[in-house]
């Protein structure tokens, strides 16, 4: 099946994934620049089949590398509906093209993606900081 992706509509999780959802909320996902900028060739690929449960967060594939494994993370639980057969034919389509004919699986979500959360976890860090400044002001004050 033909991905129509634009990278305004990817959004980036767990460092080296990003993911998709389409209009009927069908998450599609695959290895970002970042996650592909180390390799220096992919060996092989291991995903889940079609129709296995996965879990957010859980690492649910390998890509293997010349460098090491690479996990393969959902961003959130569902059932994988469809695998990129091609990428398992031919791992270099990933690193050619990892946005359009290098994606990795489709999965149903059985429950509703966090888009926040990666939202949540920057603006703790900031708080950190923050409580970090403020300590050091006190300091100053003595």
């Amino acid at each position: 099946m033909a991905k129509d992706i634009t990278t305004g509509d990817i959004k980036n999780y767990n460092v080296h994934m990003w993911y998709q959802e389409d209009e009927d909320g069908i998450i599609t996902i695959g290895i970002n620049e970042e996650g592909l900028a180390d390799i220096t060739e992919i060996t092989g690929v291991d995903l889940p089949p079609e129709a296995e449960k996965v879990e957010a967060d859980v690492s649910i594939g390998t890509i293997e590398t010349d460098d090491g494994p690479l996990d393969i993370y959902s961003p959130v639980a569902g059932t994988v509906i469809e695998v990129n057969a091609q990428v398992l034919e031919e791992f270099s389509i990933i690193q050619d093209d990892s946005y359009e004919e290098g994606w990795l699986l489709r999965i149903e979500p059985t429950e509703e993606l966090d888009e926040d959360e990666d939202d949540e976890d920057e603006d703790e860090e900031d708080d950190d900081d923050l409580d970090e400044d403020d300590e050091d002001s006190d300091e100053d004050k003595d």
